[in-house]
């Protein structure tokens, strides 16, 4: 995590925008959720290689994430059509933006087109369904151990994110996630947040321990325009006052 930038997309990568032309979007009803949830308690429907994947990745990796990693088994996701997964990822600036004296951290997940989302994304190859920006006091530009992060693609077609940045003081865990009929929430220490009313969250830590948030409302954005997002909202008044005058640490 040592790049500004870092975006971890899967083995699947991205399909031309032509071919999703010729593709009839799909939509997510009851029908398919009780089929998806069948297959899900069917061993004969599970990918064991994924499993196996799953379980080596648990028994390698020292968990510093908000929720702990497990290995389920999962159904094939082809089992859901073709093309309806393509691929998640992750990102963000770890490094620190200046914002006067003052440092700022933000990271995201995005999910790639396929065939459930397709009529929401039009002609951009994936979404970003969540960022979030953090006042910091602390960056450890040896270890980065003040920051992390992590996406799944095993509850697809859901797909749930989760990381956390350090401050001196503080932890600031978060979770994000965005459901096949696009339902989407995040949680960040336990305070809930629904992303229908702004995908952008902001947190300015406390001196004394507590936080303050600003959620933000944009269009949907795929992970090659958040940078820029993210550096115009940064140039923003209401935005500055947050982060200047309410941010303490």
């Amino acid at each position: 995590m040592k790049k500004r930038i870092i975006i971890l997309i899967s083995l699947f990568f991205l399909l031309s925008l032509e071919s999703y032309a010729q593709k009839d979007s799909l939509n997510w009803n009851k029908t398919k959720e009780l089929e998806h949830l069948n297959n899900r308690q069917d061993s004969t429907k599970w990918n064991i290689e994924m499993l196996k994947q799953d379980i080596k990745y648990r028994n390698s990796k020292e968990n510093r994430l908000p929720i702990n990693f497990g290995a389920w088994p999962v159904p094939e996701y082809s089992l859901l059509g073709e093309d309806t997964f393509n691929g998640v990822g992750n990102g963000g600036n770890f490094t620190g933006i200046d914002l006067n004296e003052k440092k700022l951290l933000y990271s995201f997940f995005s999910v790639n087109k396929n065939r459930f989302n397709q009529k929401s994304l039009n002609n951009k190859p994936n979404e970003v369904f969540f960022s979030i920006v953090i006042l910091t006091d602390f960056i450890d530009t040896k270890d980065y151990s003040h920051a992390g992060i992590y996406i799944s693609s095993r509850n697809n077609p859901d797909y749930i994110g989760e990381g956390f940045f350090k401050t001196k003081n503080n932890k600031i865990d978060y979770l994000a996630f965005l459901t096949s009929n696009r339902d989407e929430y995040a949680i960040v220490n336990m305070r809930l947040f629904n992303l229908k009313h702004g995908r952008t969250i902001l947190i300015a830590p406390q001196e004394d321990g507590s936080l303050r948030s600003m959620q933000i409302e944009s269009p949907i954005l795929s992970d090659i325009e958040i940078e820029n997002f993210i550096k115009s909202l940064l140039e923003k008044k209401n935005v500055k006052t947050f982060f200047l005058k309410q941010g303490t640490i």
